[in-house]
Order: C-alpha cells, then sequence, then structure tokens
C-alpha cells in the first residue's frame, strides 16, 4: 500500500514532522499568557490599565485550556480521566463510518450525478495519454527496459 507523504490530508498526521513542534509552541504560548496574567495580578494596583492586559491573558489561557480539551476529548480521555462524553471518535468510528458511506451513496453516488460525470470523461483519450507517455519513457536514451 502507498503512503501519501506530502498529500493534502498530511497535516492532520499527528506523526509527521513538525507535530511535536506545534505541541511545544502551544504549550509555551499557554505559559507565556499564565505568565503574563501573573504580572499583571501583581501590578494592577499599581497600573490600573494592567487591568485589560490581564484580562487579555485570561481569555487566552481559557481558550488555550478549551480548545486543548476539546481536541483532546474527541479522541481520547483527557488526562487519562473516564469524563463522559469523550473519547467519541474512537467509540463511534462505526456508526461515523456508515453514515459517512450512507451520505456519500445517497448524494454523490446517485445515478444520475454519476452518468453527467461519466458524460464529461473522455476514457479512451485518458488511455491514449497514459500510453503515449509510458512509451516516451520507455525509449528514452539510458533507460532500459
Amino acid at each position: 500500500m502507498r503512503t501519501m507523504t506530502n498529500g493534502a490530508l498530511s497535516r492532520f498526521n499527528p506523526a509527521q514532522p513538525g507535530a511535536q513542534g506545534m505541541k511545544v509552541v502551544a504549550t509555551g504560548l499557554l505559559v507565556v499568557m499564565a505568565g503574563v496574567f501573573a504580572v499583571t495580578r501583581t501590578l494592577e494596583p499599581r497600573y490600573p490599565w494592567l487591568g485589560y492586559v490581564k484580562a487579555f491573558a485570561e481569555a487566552a489561557m481559557v481558550g488555550g485550556l478549551a480548545d486543548w480539551f476539546a481536541v483532546t476529548a474527541l479522541f481520547r480521555h483527557p488526562l487519562g480521566l473516564p469524563i463522559p462524553h469523550t473519547a467519541i471518535i474512537p467509540r463511534n468510528k462505526d456508526r461515523i463510518g456508515e453514515t459517512l458511506a450512507r451520505f456519500l451513496q445517497e448524494n454523490f453516488l446517485i445515478p444520475s450525478v454519476v452518468a453527467r460525470r461519466m458524460r464529461n470523461i473522455d476514457v479512451a483519450g485518458a488511455v491514449g495519454q497514459f500510453q503515449a507517455k509510458t512509451n516516451s519513457r520507455a525509449s528514452a536514451p539510458g533507460r532500459r527496459a
């Protein structure tokens, strides 16, 4: 089986290079916002305008934690705790697959849609172009058949 290395969906592969770097950046930004929050909370009595910066940092921390929890909860139990309504995708993968297959079948694989697409396809021309490319590669200098 051939794997897709640079395809459009490769950015969703958590094992790809760079995914760990993004985790580090996200965690780093969360830590920075926590630091900004702590500093502004300490200095706010002296500089009341820092209340706006503190509110921004607080909102960023809450948003970051909420996003982390939401994404994590789709795929597994956050922090290993069996919290209800988590690990939704692994638990329902068969139902999701069946529903997606039924949607595709009912909306994209109906005879009128397939017939319209087939009318616009030049099968003979595509085969001819494929054979022409194959023949030109086989007859290229320095190439053994």
